[in-house]
């Protein structure tokens, strides 16, 4: 009898928190909104959403807005919103390349960055190098610690976010790495810590940044180059959960299976023929054969930069032939995939397309390879290179766990 009413507690608790969760990220991502509106749109009482937003109010993470007042029968309403300033949260990016840390407010404004450019390949090197930042922010005078409410962690590969374990990378060679307690261990903090896929980190910071361009659209695929390629499916709905279809490797797609395998798997995969590694490589070669002579006046021997590649474009030749190939792999790949599942609308994060014509390059080959009734038009939306960086994309993750945490009634 006992063990029958403990599991009803426990149960009841269950749904209370699920159900304070809800309002949060619906007035997240809605406010200022009324208590009539969320009760409507989560098919709860009006008591219970009044209970818990009186909570939230007197918690301080929420706001009445009286500068929205909207006019009821009878009576005047105030909508609610969250109070920007009310929770701060760390982003981490996670990289051989480089690690990035930010600290940023509810609504993600940025209040302090850092970075460390130094390349490692070790997983000991990589981790105290991130831990060292995150220490770094947790002692800066910008915000206190105790005003910190939990660390965000993305970075590329195969990630089980409730284990808090990257599972497997294959270009950096790191399988089964416990993320988030190595991380805890060398930086001693003690609230929460959650990583995701740096793709899908990405695409939840869409939804909680870029509400208003993303209002009106109920699904969206997130595609993200960089070293590799993902393009996670994402429901934009109130939930705010992880892609259902996974992180959406897409970067492994086969495109050419005639081609031979290399240390990362097949040189036919979209990763080695439209990833920026691989273009960068091919480019850097173009530059040392003199056939792209711009470009080696910029760099030299070296690897080129993003913004040195996209400049020579314009002025070698090759390498605007080198890039028309890359976005033919791409454009493909999206129109394969979105025959596969159809969202409303697609998120380009690559930089590639910072000149028109390889937008117009783009859209061409989707509508060429993908089938639609003639009179479908793809909804587009090209992200500038900068506009989700990856620690704030870190700090996404850290925002949507903590709505997840309940504040007592």
């Amino acid at each position: 009898m006992a063990s029958s009413t403990s599991s009803k507690g426990n149960n009841m608790m269950r749904l209370k928190q699920e159900n304070q969760s809800s309002i949060r990220k619906i007035i997240y991502l809605r406010g200022p909104v009324l208590r009539s509106s969320i009760a409507e749109d989560l098919h709860l009482t009006l008591p219970t959403i009044t209970t818990n937003v009186n909570a939230m109010l007197q918690s301080g993470i929420l706001f009445e807005d009286r500068d929205n007042v909207v006019m009821t029968p009878g009576r005047s309403a105030l909508p609610v919103d969250i109070v920007p300033n009310s929770r701060y949260f760390i982003g981490v990016e996670i990289t051989q390349l480089s690690r990035s840390v930010c600290i940023c407010n509810y609504r993600g404004a940025i209040v302090y960055t850092s970075i460390d450019n130094t390349m490692y390949k070790e997983y000991d090197e990589v981790l105290q190098s991130a831990a060292g930042l995150v220490q770094a922010a947790l002692q800066s005078t910008v915000v206190s610690s105790n005003r910190i409410y939990g660390i965000g962690v993305c970075l590329p590969g195969l990630i089980d976010s409730e284990a808090g374990k990257l599972l497997a990378h294959r270009q950096f060679g790191w399988y089964d790495k416990d993320i988030v307690s190595d991380l805890r261990l060398l930086t001693g903090y003690t609230g929460p810590i959650t990583i995701e896929n740096d793709a899908s980190s990405r695409a939840l910071a869409a939804q909680l940044f870029l509400r208003d361009q993303l209002k009106e659209v109920p699904s969206f695929f997130y595609l993200y180059v960089s070293i590799g390629i993902a393009s996670p499916f994402v429901r934009n709905d109130f939930s705010l959960s992880s892609s259902p279809v996974g992180a959406g490797e897409l970067g492994y797609m086969i495109m050419d299976p005639k081609m031979p395998f290399g240390t990362w798997g097949s040189t036919g995969s979209l990763n080695n023929l439209a990833g920026i590694r691989a273009l960068k490589e091919q480019a850097q070669a173009a530059a040392i054969s003199g056939r792209a002579p711009y470009l080696y006046s910029l760099c030299g021997d070296a690897l080129p930069t993003e913004t040195q590649l996209m400049d020579s474009a314009t002025h070698d030749e090759v390498i605007d032939e080198l890039i028309r190939d890359v976005i033919l792999y791409l454009g493909v790949a999206i129109a394969n995939e979105d025959n596969l599942v159809r969202p409303k609308c697609i998120l380009v994060d690559a930089p590639y397309f910072v000149h028109q014509k390889y937008r117009d390059l783009f859209m061409d080959t989707l509508y060429k390879y993908s089938f639609h009734p003639s009179s479908f038009r793809f909804h587009i939306i090209f992200l500038n290179r900068d506009e989700l960086p990856g620690a704030k994309s870190a700090a996404a993750v850290a925002i949507r766990s903590d709505f997840d945490k309940y504040i007592a009634i």
